[in-house]
């Protein structure tokens, strides 16, 4: 009777140890690793030209500063931008624009053409220590870009005789004429992969049953995974579209025209 009496009472006592038993603390959630980031410059290089230049001055009429033109452009659209452009080089030169057929000569402009060429293939820079060719490995090494070619063509003729004293063309690509590499910037950046998941463990370990769970078994959390992470490039400077290359065709007329009337010789 008495060592059962006793063992009830154990028992009891156990129970009730069981019973106050506290639970384990809140789990906290571990602190991120340091993260490192890097950002590297890129460029792509395609092969340029020089424009291409033709010009023909013939001797029967000397051109001399101070001689009168007067500008033709009926077989072309010319804007006014270009216009005041060409006059203003052809002022420079020591000539003087007129209205009409009144002048000494006749500038007459016969082309100003633009059209789309065969796409330019520009190819990645490579260069650099380890780190950074593994980083370039990783981009496309070649880009295709639009293209177009800008053809520019002018007259020069005597007013009395109608003799044509100097005649010229130019042309140039919109890859040449940027001549200079598309530019981008690109990151290698360390990102932690399963920050959800050890977030998420985190809370289910703080569950009322979880904590009790844990005051008698160990649990560990689950380490961060760090991965690298390369960002898409970002283009800083070149023109590269369809958009972007067409909105260079203004300057590349104004260029051509330079280089043409550059080339009259004027005494």
């Amino acid at each position: 009777m008495t060592f059962r009496f006793s063992l009830i009472l154990a028992m009891l006592l156990l129970s009730g140890c069981q019973l106050t038993q506290k639970p384990a603390p809140l789990m906290a959630i571990p602190k991120k690793p340091p993260l490192a980031k890097r950002v590297y410059e890129v460029a792509y290089n395609t092969p340029v030209e020089s424009a291409r230049v033709k010009s023909v001055q013939l001797p029967a009429h000397p051109i001399a500063r101070g001689d009168t033109v007067s500008l033709s452009a009926s077989k072309v659209s010319l804007t006014d931008t270009l216009k005041d452009f060409i006059v203003s080089n052809l002022t420079a030169k020591g000539l003087k624009i007129v209205d009409g057929n009144q002048g000494h000569y006749v500038l007459t402009i016969h082309q100003l053409d633009l059209e789309f060429a065969k796409d330019r293939l520009y190819q990645l820079q490579v260069s650099g220590n380890a780190e950074r060719l593994e980083v370039l490995s990783s981009i496309p090494q070649q880009m295709e870009c639009k293209s177009i070619l800008a053809s520019v063509s002018m007259r020069l003729t005597h007013q009395k005789s109608s003799d044509v004293v100097w005649f010229a063309k130019a042309s140039i690509d919109s890859a040449s004429y940027q001549a200079q590499p598309l530019r981008f910037q690109i990151s290698k950046e360390q990102q932690v992969s399963n920050e959800q998941q050890v977030m998420e463990f985190v809370e289910s370990q703080n569950t009322e049953e979880a904590r009790k769970s844990r005051s008698s078994t160990q649990v560990k959390v689950p380490k961060y995974v760090v991965k690298d992470v390369i960002s898409p490039l970002q283009k800083q400077s070149g023109a590269c579209n369809e958009t972007e290359v067409s909105a260079l065709t203004a300057d590349m007329q104004k260029q051509l025209s330079k280089l043409l009337i550059d080339k009259i010789n004027v005494k």
